[in-house]
């Protein structure tokens, strides 16, 4: 039986077997699951990957779980954060709760308050991404396809290379598009367009202008120029008469 992806969970713990019964158990239940024993290992993960939430440990080898969360913290507003204390400490709590810690969890942890955690982390996570109706499209000869805002956050890198290959990405939010994601070589050839036909009416312009410039029009305006006012009423009835 295929159990649906419930968000993506990255856990941090120096504690293998700890490690392995999160990881177990948060798999079970639908999410798909990292894992780090050290603080500069996830860290390179966070950079790499995408993921809902992380849950770490505060306990570390290298750096303790307030440190990792603050480095996590400047470069992922929306990464959801939980942290796992090894006993009740109040003043760690209220330093997490100012990095935007989610939740403060005390060992031992039940399996089952782990993943009613890891799937809060995930709604929240998810609303904040994904608040309207967002959508990308991309369509290269009639053909188009549709992701939401999160799976195209998500996949960024699948959309880089078919605008890289000259499709044209389309980003949509209420059905109304929005931004464009085009390769250079597409932006090139549109902006050469656009130059193409400004070029073409200033040649239409210029060539205009000299046959305005040219012996028998210039011969008329000289003519119209040291006109009488009656030769000129006439002239204008004349050409009335003709466009009637």
């Amino acid at each position: 039986m295929n159990i649906p992806d419930k968000g993506r969970v990255l856990i941090v713990e120096h504690d293998p077997s700890i490690l392995c019964s999160y990881r177990n158990r948060l798999s079970e239940a639908g999410f798909k699951v990292a894992q780090a024993s050290e603080a500069t290992e996830a860290l390179h993960q966070i950079e790499n990957g995408q993921f809902d939430v992380l849950i770490s440990d505060f306990e570390l080898p290298e750096m303790d779980g307030l440190s990792l969360l603050r480095h996590v913290r400047e470069h992922s507003a929306n990464l959801q954060l939980v942290l796992i204390l090894d006993s009740t400490n109040n003043q760690l709590a209220l330093k997490a709760a100012e990095l935007g810690v989610l939740q403060s969890l005390v060992k031992p942890i039940k399996p089952e308050i782990l993943e009613k955690a890891a799937a809060l982390a995930v709604r929240i996570n998810r609303k904040r991404t994904n608040p309207g109706t967002a959508h990308v499209s991309t369509s290269t000869r009639g053909k188009s396809a549709h992701f939401t805002a999160t799976e195209a956050k998500n996949e960024f890198g699948r959309l880089l290379e078919k605008a890289i290959r000259g499709d044209v990405v389309v980003i949509t939010k209420h059905d109304a598009p929005k931004a464009v994601l085009m390769s250079v070589d597409e932006f090139n050839v549109l902006s050469g367009a656009a130059k193409s036909r400004i070029d073409t009416l200033s040649d239409e312009f210029d060539s205009l202008l000299t046959r305005m410039q040219g012996p028998v029009a210039v011969k008329s305006m000289e003519a119209a120029f040291h006109a009488s006012p009656e030769r000129l009423g006439k002239a204008a009835i004349a050409a009335a008469r003709k466009r009637g």
